[in-house]
């Protein structure tokens, strides 16, 4: 019996990456195929293990349907200045709204960790008899349990494993049409209206919310976001996409730490069928610059602080040493490991949990903790006694290792060079550094910081040469294009305008430039034999770059290209297949919209005729 909430697409193939949407609180997100299957959700928070990953496995990840009939249309949309999602179904015998979210707090104050979570799904019925379809198939823990659901009342249906307790309420009468699995098909009337509610708790009491309060919630929430963005400072170009861009970053934000997730997501691949398949769920170091840049270029300067706090206290367990990536929680045991029940989107195996990129040496990062430093302090922050005493013992670390090898910013699995990027960080550091202490904030040997600031800076200016001395290469002694160096005039090592540095983007263009898109480096330079897609954010570099050489048309065009690449609500991937457009990598990526937000701030301030700041 074919399954009643299956669509063609969902019998044929994988659904593409650019059909989700994103919805969350700021602890949980969900993401909410165009047809209304919820294929993602981890609770109670992103990084912990999944109820649905049909995203991952058609099969066996599991999925929360609520839509139209086969063959329906449907179009969607955000409500305005919300992450609330609003998707009509046209079916041939009427129309059904379904509106998605998951309630922020009401007083918009931080819940404890154990505090439940809720996802609400409103149906209404526009117009016609419109036939509702309903599926309700969790499979825990990545697919590798059997769930056990139990019929509580008339409509409601738990599920519990240990200290977990899940709960779906629904004024519809639905069917346990196979073990684990609820369904039920329903013919509205225009007007009727259909509620289901999904509750979790975790070593908590398990309270149901009565159904009727679902719209009122829903007002309190779409309020919430809405006088969040209000306060957004920004009136430059591409005002909307900019917003929704931070509406993004905001809900990667997990509130009860300040931390900032890389992605929602695991494992959606870097290359359909290759290895590249990666745990996004944590923080990295290396976007810190690029996000807290972006809350404080917005106005955010709540929460531009509440990040460079949690940068500072998540370090603490390994400081005066970095790792690459922390959990929201500051922790970096993240063993990484395969999740053998799932496939992999499009079959692109092995699923990953945790990242083994944790243990690498990346000496980029004590630069982004640095310049976020000197961020925070331009901002209007103080510094405290830890703060001072952490940026003091990075700079030491500085100082004693930018001769290293390491990874670099890719986080190359395949042994340890000398990037130019990680050396113009190390310089970018002790500038910031050097910066903090003339205004007052730290007091250091600045005359050892200058030398070694100098040091570094002659060094990546020879060594960092291409064999032919025309452009800056990605590692020293190598010859290839590392997008990475468009980065260098921000750090301020160099000018953007510098012949060098012109040649260099030149040379990065056309080596690894598609249209806007540019890819991360050559194929194989990791050591994997897959081509990887083009990397969003460095198409974003590469705009940030134009502006700052005054190029303002250029940057500009290359903008509004890249946009093109965002699927229709406004949300971008890691990656995209320059060759057949479709989306790749994990998704939403926090890096993406960070660099769409960066470059265009960077344009803003080219267009007024100011010059664009350094680090940010």
């Amino acid at each position: 019996m074919a399954d009643p909430a299956a669509t063609p697409d969902r019998q044929a193939r994988y659904v593409p990456i650019a059909d989700y949407a994103l919805i969350g609180d700021t602890h949980a997100a969900a993401l909410v195929a165009r047809d209304g299957a919820i294929d993602w959700l981890c609770l109670p928070d992103m990084p912990d293990e999944s109820i649905f990953a049909e995203l991952l496995d058609r099969e066996r990840g599991g999925c929360f349907f609520a839509g139209g009939v086969q063959g329906a249309k449907t179009s969607r949309r955000y409500l305005p200045s919300s992450p609330v999602l609003e998707t009509i179904h046209k079916t041939p015998d009427g129309t059904l709204r379904v509106t998605d979210f998951m309630p922020v707090p009401l007083d918009g104050a931080q819940r404890h960790i154990a505090s439940a979570r809720r996802l609400i799904r409103m149906i209404e019925a526009v117009d016609g008899q419109p036939e509702l379809v309903i599926r309700f198939a969790p499979r825990p823990s990545y697919g590798e349990m059997q769930p056990d659901l139990r019929q509580r009342s008339e409509r409601v249906w738990t599920m519990s494993s240990g200290r977990d307790f899940l709960a779906l309420h629904s004024d519809v009468v639905l069917e346990c049409s196979a073990h684990g699995t609820l369904n039920r098909r329903i013919r509205l009337q225009a007007g009727e209206c259909r509620t289901l509610t999904l509750s979790f708790c975790r070593q908590d009491i398990g309270v149901l919310m009565p159904l009727a309060g679902c719209a009122s919630e829903l007002q309190a929430t779409l309020g919430w976001w809405q006088n969040f963005c209000a306060t957004c400072t920004f009136d430059g170009p591409f005002r909307d996409e900019v917003i929704r861009s931070f509406i993004t970053l905001r809900l990667l934000t997990y509130s009860q730490s300040g931390a900032v997730l890389a992605a929602p997501t695991t494992s959606l691949p870097e290359a359909i069928g290759g290895k590249r398949n990666w745990d996004y769920r944590y923080c990295w170091l290396r976007d810190a610059t690029f996000i807290l840049g972006s809350f404080l270029s917005l106005g955010y300067e709540e929460e531009g602080e509440a990040f460079f706090r949690w940068l500072i206290h998540a370090t603490q367990l390994t400081a005066p040493r970095l790792d690459v990536l922390y959990d929201v929680f500051g922790h970096t045991m993240v063993p990484e490991r395969s999740r053998n029940a799932l496939e992999g989107w499009q079959g692109s195996s092995p699923v990953r949990t945790g990242n083994g990129a944790q243990g690498q040496l990346q000496l980029d990062v004590y630069g982004e903790i640095a310049n976020s430093a000197l961020l925070f302090v331009k901002a209007g922050g103080t510094l405290d006694f830890v703060q001072r005493r952490r940026l003091r013992e990075f700079a030491d670390i500085v100082c004693q290792s930018w001769t290293l090898p390491d990874n670099g910013m890719w986080e190359m699995r395949n042994g340890r060079r000398h990037h130019t990027y990680s050396k113009a960080m190390c310089w970018a550091a002790l500038d910031s550094v050097l910066q903090l202490c003339q205004m007052g904030h730290l007091r250091l040997d600045t005359e050892r910081l200058k030398r070694e600031r100098e040091a570094i800076r002659a060094n990546v200016l020879k060594e960092g040469l291409s064999p032919s001395q025309e452009t800056l290469t990605g590692a020293y002694g190598r010859d290839y294009m590392d997008a990475s160096l468009l980065l260098l005039p921000r750090t301020g090592i160099i000018a953007a305008d510098d012949p060098l540095m012109v040649a260099t983007f030149k040379r990065i263009d056309k080596d690894l430039g598609h249209g806007a898109q540019i890819r991360r480096y050559p194929t194989g330079m990791d050591g994997f034999s897959s081509t990887e897609g083009t990397f969003t954010a460095c198409g974003f570099w590469a705009a940030d770059y134009l502006a700052r050489r005054g190029d303002i048309d250029a940057a500009r065009a290359r903008i509004t290209e890249l946009l093109q690449n965002a699927n229709d609500l406004g949300l971008m991937s890691e990656e995209t297949d320059p060759d057949t457009g479709e989306m790749l990598g994990n998704f939403p990526q926090a890096f993406s919209h960070a660099g769409l937000i960066r470059a265009v701030s960077s344009l803003r301030q080219c267009e007024e005729g100011e010059k664009p700041e350094e680090k940010l």
